[in-house]
């Protein structure tokens, strides 16, 4: 019976260690999530494997996670946001699927991979960059507002390209892809209007409904019963369990009241369980199984989607953003400002890596550009604004 209580320990320790690092992490001006991720890659190193119950709160972290980030958005922000910086995001998007496409396979990488590869990059971390233009007092200027608007809608196109790779698991030829990945797009896209919609026009009443029972607690019960459910039908139609949990965080946020005691109760869950998501990540990539690739070939797809991390989201992002009306400097912005990937980007590897997609090489790149554009990002914004 002691080994069905070893995982409470387990917890316990990553946690404790997680907060220590991430500490460390932050005096650098790194996002958390890369300390997270440095754990779980020392894991393996120790020869240790995570437990099923940490692995899966670790999910539940997640899903918490991007309801709570759903909830602080709003669906009409998000609306606004496709209406002026839609092309800015879509060029991002389309540059990060198609660039690694046409470079990747060059390498030895399959067409699979190079889009998982590609699904990652088109996720985008803002975090850095929004801190970046509040030093230069720029963030409500015209290319700090474009940013914001196109990482909004950036999150649900990458979303939705997560779920994309999700359902081409199931796939055993490279014959159907383009078919597959339109008939996933749509499907994914479907689903989240219906829910973000939905929920937007039924949450007043039926909440207005509960309150007549005088209390809180059944209506926040049938929340997290309901984001559960919404999340489990999510997998059930091959779409990322995340979608429609972040589609039902936007729909809930127009209802104010609502929302503040939903993220009230869901604090604590994104808190507590969100880094465990994250360290199993790490724990997913086995360094030494790069020793078995050719270590030329290893160092060259590294270094190539590092690159394409970088040029993907600047040249996508830049030359649309030229189109609609931008002046070069703050197309340059924008483009440097869509960069910087943490979260949803390993999200979507390590939903490629658990599918048998990603090689270890190709996840250790997305791993380590989390740092390397976190750290020369603010940088290059920095030279821009200063030569004026």
């Amino acid at each position: 019976m002691e080994h069905l209580y070893n995982w409470l320990v387990e917890v316990a320790i990553l946690l404790i260690v997680a907060r220590l690092l991430e500490f460390i992490v932050e005096k650098l001006k790194q996002p958390k999530v890369f300390a997270w991720v440095m754990i779980g890659l020392a894991l393996p190193l120790m020869h240790y494997e995570l437990s099923t119950v940490t692995v899966s709160l670790g999910v539940l972290g997640i899903i918490t996670y991007l309801f709570y980030i759903g909830l602080e958005g709003s669906l009409r922000g998000f609306l606004r946001g496709l209406r002026s910086a839609g092309l800015i995001a879509v060029g991002g998007v389309i540059a990060s699927l198609v660039l690694p496409l046409l470079i990747l396979p060059l390498l030895g990488v399959s067409i699979f991979e190079a889009f998982a590869v590609g699904a990652a990059l088109s996720a985008t971390s803002v975090t850095l960059t929004v801190r970046t233009l509040e030093e230069f007092g720029r963030v409500r200027s015209r290319e700090g507002q474009a940013v914001l608007g196109a990482a909004v809608v950036d999150d649900v196109l990458g979303l939705a390209l997560l779920s994309t790779l999700v359902g081409l698991t199931e796939l055993k030829s490279e014959t159907n892809v383009l078919i597959s990945v339109i008939e996933i797009i749509v499907l994914a896209f479907a689903f989240w209007f219906a829910v973000a919609f939905t929920t937007q026009k039924i949450a007043h009443p039926m909440y207005k409904w509960f309150s007549r029972l005088g209390e809180e607690a059944p209506a926040l019960t049938l929340t997290f019963a309901i984001l559960l459910l919404l999340s489990f039908v999510a997998v059930q139609l091959r779409l990322s369990a995340i979608l429609l949990a972040y589609a039902f965080g936007l729909g809930l946020s127009s209802f104010k009241y609502m929302a503040n005691k939903a993220r009230l109760m869901i604090y604590p869950l994104v808190t507590l369980f969100s880094p465990l998501f994250f360290i199993n990540a790490g724990a997913m990539l086995d360094i030494a199984a790069l020793s078995n690739v050719g270590f030329g070939r290893s160092l060259f797809v590294i270094l190539a989607i590092i690159v394409l991390g970088f040029l993907t989201k600047l040249v996508g992002c830049f030359i649309p953003a030229v189109a609609s009306g931008f002046s070069k400097k703050e197309a340059l912005i924008i483009g440097l400002g869509m960069i910087p990937r943490a979260e949803v980007m390993m999200t979507t590897a390590l939903a490629a890596k658990e599918a048998g997609i990603l090689s270890p090489e190709s996840y250790l790149a997305l791993i380590l550009l989390i740092p390397i554009s976190s750290l020369t990002v603010p940088i290059l914004i920095s030279i821009v604004y200063r030569k004026g």
